[in-house]
């Protein structure tokens, strides 16, 4: 089999054993209610996990008797840095119940699903989100050779060759498959399934929490899952807004990005709980907020160290003007030096455990322009002055629909008997909103895909949800100017929106193994596991391989060789285009075609003994892995070379050289 049920269960309660131990005394900074906190603390404790540990295992080997004693050495501080009674945040006045909990899990299996294999007849498929999760070479890649990470889609001699990426979410993933000996791909897949859970968990919290109803607890279930609304006005009017449309690629909702970038929608996630604790202690007067600055400095790197856009530039957007907005109420109680002090100690927090990733990651700054300024394109045309407002009242009306029509009624029909005791919480809400969306209207990033503009918003997009689902809880169905908009808003967009949102889960989850085909392709996928298998055996896990960069290239949307990226266990030394753009962005854009060329044209059969050579010798590639599929396959100058030789084979399958 390709993947280990058992191993992914395991996996997922070990990242949640990780998430409880130390995140469960800290929750009541957040909340005084008992089963809110249950809601707060996992994602809360792989938070401060996963950065402290990450600055930890810089020192120390990851094995498993070590990882065991840095969750139970970080669950004592946490437990004694929380010790005695402390003031809470908010006081949720009721909670979800076990059936909530058993369907928000049954709903959270469905992204953790879009990445597990599909079985058609001989042939295994994967949904799209499948090509994003070429990262679980980094999770093997943490697992088998520890911190700080090589690149395992890159290598060369005379380099250090490093990993450029937030990567602390892939090494909370690493860790768990280090504890319970799953293979990336299953620890993986774990992790994606928890990670949507949390966050569902961290959104409800606060919807119930702000909005003091139970039954907002059960409106983020439906609400997560809504799509654009794009997909539902081509379905009505055709081709006509394609005709009047930029061909810009749209934004992403949840049940879009859970399954595709976990890593972002776990930093987004984080980034509310940050922005919760910097309320707290901007606002609370109640004391123990120098122990809460320590926890949201690791907090906040995490939340960069798993997304340098959904939890770093949002909330370096989002934190500076929600600081602004407090001046008046800091100096008004004379709390400006106590607060000084609390941040200060979470910026040298957070610098502490984020100063390692920030040093990695500022290597791109010398090879290559990561963000550029412009108007989001709204209009065909020319009309920059039409897409400043075309932004708002058109494009995230169509991706956010419901969310975002939503999010305008709660701004204008806060409760009276509310506003004045919530109104700080209301405010960074608001700001949590509206400057990541601000944020993708004017910036985009230019190292492969705009993914500052996907990725920023999420915050945002996490909050019109929550604040959504309050709204729906206390106003549906009354007789209210308000209740009859939210009424009206609910009926019409609500079901087109989760139709949208259901057709994404079926084409990911269902549609392989409903509809095939079985193809040639497919059944080498489903063999490949015995092939990577035989490479193991002559390969160290230090090492890198060369196969085809296009080998089976239709398994994904875009061809990306993920048999070797979530198969296979050990580098590569000249992956795909788009691998290389993006996981190895020490290389110019020119310099990573140039790689990826001289890989393709040698597989294609162009290779000579002088390839070989410089394959083996300045790209490191000590294995060399054949299929009959690649154009290199039987060509004379494997059998008479002086460079590799002939170690295993599957006889007409492939061949593995050294």
């Amino acid at each position: 089999m390709l993947v280990q049920t058992s191993s992914i269960v395991s996996s997922a309660l070990v990242s949640s054993a990780i998430g409880y131990a130390i995140g469960w005394p800290v929750s009541k900074y957040f909340d005084s209610n008992t089963t809110m906190r249950l809601l707060l603390s996992p994602v809360i404790g792989l938070g401060i996990f996963g950065a402290a540990a990450v600055s930890i295992f810089h020192f120390l080997p990851i094995t498993a008797i070590n990882l065991i004693l840095i969750v139970l050495g970080l669950s004592a501080v946490a437990f004694w840095l929380s010790k005695g009674t402390i003031d809470p945040l908010l006081r949720s006045p009721a909670s979800p119940g076990f059936c909530w909990f058993t369907v928000a899990f049954l709903l959270c299996l469905l992204p953790a699903f879009e990445i597990i294999p599909q079985h058609y007849g001989g042939s295994v498929g994967v949904g799209q989100p499948i090509w994003d999760h070429a990262k679980i070479a980094i999770v093997n890649e943490i697992a088998q050779n520890g911190l700080p990470p090589a690149n395992p889609f890159h290598s060369e001699a005379g380099s250090p060759n490093p990993l450029i990426y937030y990567y602390v979410w892939h090494f909370i993933a690493a860790c768990s498959s280090v504890i319970t000996g799953a293979t990336g791909w299953e620890a993986d897949i774990a992790l994606t399934g928890m990670t949507a859970l949390f966050s569902t968990f961290v959104v409800t919290w606060l919807a119930v929490a702000r909005s003091r109803s139970a039954y907002a607890a059960w409106w983020p279930l439906p609400l997560l899952f809504v799509g654009s609304l794009k997909p539902a006005v081509r379905f009505v009017f055709g081709k006509w807004l394609d005709k009047w449309m930029a061909p810009e690629h749209g934004l992403q909702t949840w049940i879009i990005q859970a399954p595709w970038v976990p890593q972002h929608v776990f930093s987004g996630t984080l980034a509310l709980i940050a922005i919760m604790a910097y309320l707290r202690i901007l606002y609370s007067n109640a004391g123990r907020n120098m122990a809460l600055a320590v926890f949201m400095g690791a907090i906040l790197a995490s939340a960069y160290g798993s997304s340098m856009w959904a939890g770093g530039l949002s909330l370096l957007l989002i934190l500076p003007l929600v600081g602004a907005l407090s001046v008046s109420h800091v100096l008004k109680v004379k709390r400006l030096l106590e607060v000084l002090i609390s941040l200060s100690v979470t910026v040298v927090i957070t610098l502490l455990c984020a100063a390692v990733l920030i040093r990695e990651q500022s290597a791109i700054l010398h090879t290559r322009k990561v963000v550029e300024f412009w108007v989001f394109p709204i209009f065909a045309g020319d009309y920059w002055f039409l897409d400043i407002p075309g932004f708002w009242l058109v494009l995230v009306f169509l991706e956010f629909g419901i969310i975002y029509l939503s999010f305008l009624i709660w701004s204008f029909a806060r409760r009276s008997d509310d506003s004045k005791r919530y109104a700080h919480i209301d405010c960074a809400l608001s700001v949590s909103v509206l400057a990541p969306l601000f944020c993708t209207q004017i910036l985009h990033s230019v190292i492969m895909y705009n993914d500052l503009g996907w990725r920023v918003l999420i915050p945002s997009m996490l909050v019109m949800t929550a604040l959504t689902s309050g709204l729906f809880s206390t106003t549906i169905g009354k007789g209210t100017l308000v209740g009859r908009l939210t009424t009206i808003t609910a009926i019409i967009l609500l079901t087109p929106s989760i139709l949208v949102g259901a057709k994404s889960v079926y084409s990911n989850t269902f549609k392989f193994q409903v509809e095939g085909p079985d193809s040639e392709e497919g059944t080498a996928f489903k063999a490949s596991p015995e092939m990577w298998q035989a490479v193991r055996e002559v390969t160290p896990p230090n090492e890198a391989v060369a196969n085809n960069p296009l080998d089976l290239a239709s398994v994904t949307y875009t061809p990306g060789n993920i048999s070797w990226a979530i198969l296979s266990q050990r580098r590569h030394c000249g992956t795909t285009l788009d691998f290389l753009r993006a996981y190895a962005a020490q290389l110019t854009p020119k310099k990573a075609s140039e790689i990826y060329n001289f890989f393709v044209r040698a597989f294609a059969g162009l290779a000579t003994e002088d390839h070989l050579r410089i394959m083996k010798e300045k790209y490191r590639c000590r294995t060399l892995v054949v299929t009959s599929r690649d154009g290199l396959w039987g060509k004379p100058v494997l059998d008479n070379n002086s460079v590799y030789k002939l170690v295993s084979e599957k006889k007409g399958k492939w061949r593995i050289y050294r």
